[in-house]
């Protein structure tokens, strides 16, 4: 299962969204990222037009259209100067293409064992995914820095008959977790 069918599924991921302000300057939409304190161009936001606007103390999510017009399928209102808005971040290719490619299964308890150690899916830095390169046993290497700690998660793995998945999960810290699905 692709991993946007598999995200409703689960609890609300922390650090999911790069969040901020808008603001209509010079004829233009700029974002203000609440983070960084960064400014962009909103329509550089909006991958696939998807943005969620804050409004009446809950998230709408809908379609940026042209002219400031946000389309939520039923209807569609104005971006106002000042409003909240969010944007679901990007996963890095390698690391998506691996998440798919655990089972349902494996998928939903690692991200459980990685929320319970302070971690979201969206704290990854890097992925390496040998199973790209056809590989159908190895290890994989996932970073994590959730800005308290960074870990290091090691995926050993066996593709073929039967799925075999190990974790191992070391944090700067020195302390050392192991999690394994088979099946």
């Amino acid at each position: 299962m692709d991993i946007e069918r598999r995200l409703p599924l689960m609890n609300e991921q922390k650090r999911a969204y790069t969040q901020g302000t808008i603001e209509f300057i010079n004829d233009e939409w700029i974002f203000f990222d609440d983070e960084d304190e960064e400014s962009s161009l909103l329509e550089e936001m909006t991958e696939g037009n998807n943005i969620e606007v804050f409004r009446y103390g809950d998230w709408i999510c809908g379609h940026l259209q042209t002219g400031g017009i946000v389309d939520i399928g039923i209807g569609s209102f104005p971006l106002q100067h000042g409003d909240r808005v969010r944007f679901r971040k990007r996963l890095p290719y390698a690391y998506q293409q691996w998440l798919e490619s655990l089972s349902d299964k494996t998928f939903i308890r690692f991200v459980q064992w990685l929320n319970e150690h302070g971690f979201s899916l969206y704290d990854c830095l890097y992925c390496y995914n040998g199973l790209l390169f056809e590989k159908y046993a190895g290890v994989n290497f996932i970073i994590y820095d959730n800005t308290e700690l960074v870990s290091n998660v090691q995926h050993y793995y066996e593709r073929g008959n039967t799925c075999k998945d190990r974790f191992e999960i070391t944090f700067n810290t020195g302390k050392r977790f192991v999690c394994a699905q088979f099946g």
